[in-house]
């Protein structure tokens, strides 16, 4: 693998963010690329960045995960990478995971969407 992936973590707590920035850059097949508190803030930031994935929690103030899923799948669909302790039930998550499921492709750009 020659490309390196390019990843904003997404998380309220800073605890969080801190731990999986560290265990993604230990690969050399990773950039973290930045990271956001919300939904609002990494909506910016993938914008700004323009990240290959995301991580992303749930349960956020202001702007939460789903939201955050809906706005940006308008804009333009990233892959995203749940990482949520949201609810004991998983109803939230599965919210999360209805909408779009992403595949990797060789071509350009490197994600599409499965139909």
């Amino acid at each position: 693998m020659d490309r390196v992936v390019r990843v904003l973590v997404v998380d309220d707590s800073a605890f969080i963010r801190k731990v999986v920035r560290q265990m993604l850059s230990r690969s050399p097949f990773i950039e973290v690329v930045g990271t956001a508190r919300d939904g609002e803030e990494a909506l910016k930031q993938v914008q700004e960045l323009k990240p290959d994935v995301v991580t992303l929690d749930l349960n956020m103030p202001r702007l939460d995960g789903l939201e955050f899923l809906k706005l940006q799948n308008a804009l333009r669909p990233v892959p995203v990478v749940l990482l949520s302790i949201a609810s004991e039930s998983g109803e939230l998550v599965m919210k999360a995971l209805t909408p779009v499921r992403w595949i990797s492709s060789a071509s350009r750009p490197p994600w599409r969407p499965i139909k």
